[in-house]
């Protein structure tokens, strides 16, 4: 199996010289790429260097055609901007090859959406209003931040008629790093549905990630990272309370701090007496204990949140439980999802105490999008939406083992 890209996205025509080797007066050795394959050429009489960029006639052996660029003396040594894309990692894997299955993934996923009568929209990347939530942190430019998320848009179009929208779009949130799994500019499909609860929202992360696998070739079983997962639908489901009891082997009757302690306790995680009082740190804490083992057979939806963790999902009838799901493949977070919070008055509460925990935790307060709560005045129908990790999704689906290999520049290569 070769790493070209299938037949149907067209045939690579251009060559790329990585190395010469003149054996004889007239007949040199080259060594040349075609997309990401390696090909080794004899030519007679044609002075060639490295760099040097042919049309080529995709025959057997190949014919160099007609040159049509070249590089500086010297320019084209060891590994450069231009070959890192074509390289194989241990297993042969190319960033080329993840860029095309990339591809495939974002035409499946668009197709799913677009048959189930969901219209695509163009979100700006800059806003005069952000998330407050306090384990995200905006990028801010001048007046504006970066986009976090589409949702608050996509909600004001909701307001204004569209029952069924989704962006495939770059979102920005700041890290102290990069990481596996992370980048702050990275790409995030999210999408709703007016009138529909969440189970219809996980349905169709189940249908368009299953849509993506087979467009990619696959069977059924998902190998990623060791593990052989069954992506056949209906996935697993599970809340946060059977999650920890059935991972960390502690029962959580609860979200209240008591019983978060407790379960770090008996989960055996060690904690110094400064965070004991935090249960933002502790539910974190707890969560990152389990995460691992969720998804490894079959991707996972986990539900029940507690509802200090987030800033805009609808409350349980309880009080102290949003609905909430989190969709995992693999010990990954891949989705977050949850029905719209259509009270004003409670969504001006929630942001509120997400800004009084940042500035505990002396972090700037953000700017609260004032057109997405006018919406929310005006009247935000009943939905659910979610929103998806595009790269990770890629990651996962490709089994590859860091973010960067599905993207085309990541964050330090630009």
């Amino acid at each position: 199996m070769t790493n070209q890209p299938p037949k149907e996205f067209g045939f690579h025509d251009v060559a790329r010289v990585v190395h010469v080797e003149r054996t004889t007066t007239r007949l040199t050795d080259v060594i040349v790429f075609v997309g990401d394959v390696e090909h080794q050429l004899t030519i007679y009489g044609t002075p060639v260097a490295p760099g040097d960029a042919f049309l080529v006639a995709m025959h057997n052996p190949i014919t160099l055609g007609e040159k049509i660029g070249s590089a500086s003396p010297d320019a084209w040594v060891g590994v450069t901007d231009a070959t890192r894309w074509r390289i194989g990692n241990s297993t042969g894997q190319t960033r080329m090859h993840a860029l095309w299955q990339r591809h495939i993934v974002r035409r499946a996923v668009r197709s799913y959406l677009d048959c189930a009568g969901f219209i695509e929209i163009d979100s700006p990347l800059l806003v005069h209003g952000s998330t407050p939530d306090a384990a995200i942190d905006s990028f801010a430019v001048m007046d504006r931040y970066l986009v976090t998320s589409t949702e608050y848009q996509i909600k004001r179009l909701e307001v204004g008629g569209f029952d069924r929208t989704y962006t495939l779009t770059q979102n920005y949130r700041f890290a102290d790093h990069e990481g596996q799994f992370r980048n702050p500019e990275f790409t995030m499909l999210e999408w709703a549905r007016v009138g529909q609860d969440l189970a219809m929202i996980e349905k169709d992360a189940e249908q368009m990630t299953w849509a993506a696998h087979l467009a990619l070739g696959g069977s059924g079983q998902l190998s990623f990272s060791g593990h052989m997962i069954d992506l056949r639908p209906p996935w697993a489901r599970m809340t946060v309370a059977e999650a920890i009891e059935r991972f960390a082997g502690a029962a959580l009757p609860d979200f209240s701090l008591s019983s978060i302690l407790n379960a770090v306790q008996i989960a055996g995680i060690t904690i110094d007496s400064a965070s004991a009082h935090d249960i933002y740190f502790l539910f974190s804490l707890l969560m990152d204990h389990i995460q691992n083992q969720l998804g490894l057979t079959k991707p996972v939806f986990v539900t029940d949140w507690p509802a200090f963790e987030t800033s805009s999902a609808r409350e349980k009838s309880e009080g102290a439980i949003a609905e909430r799901s989190e969709m995992f493949i693999a010990g990954i977070e891949i989705s977050d999802g949850f029905p719209s919070l259509t009270d004003y008055d409670a969504q001006k509460r929630s942001f509120a105490r997400q800004n009084a925990r940042r500035h505990a935790d002396g972090k700037a307060e953000v700017v609260v999008d004032d057109k997405y709560m006018e919406s929310l005045r005006v009247g935000l129908p009943r939905g659910a939406g979610m929103a998806l990790g595009f790269d990770r999704l890629v990651m996962v689906l490709t089994n590859r083992s860091s973010i960067r290999d599905v993207l085309a520049f990541a964050w330090d290569e630009v």
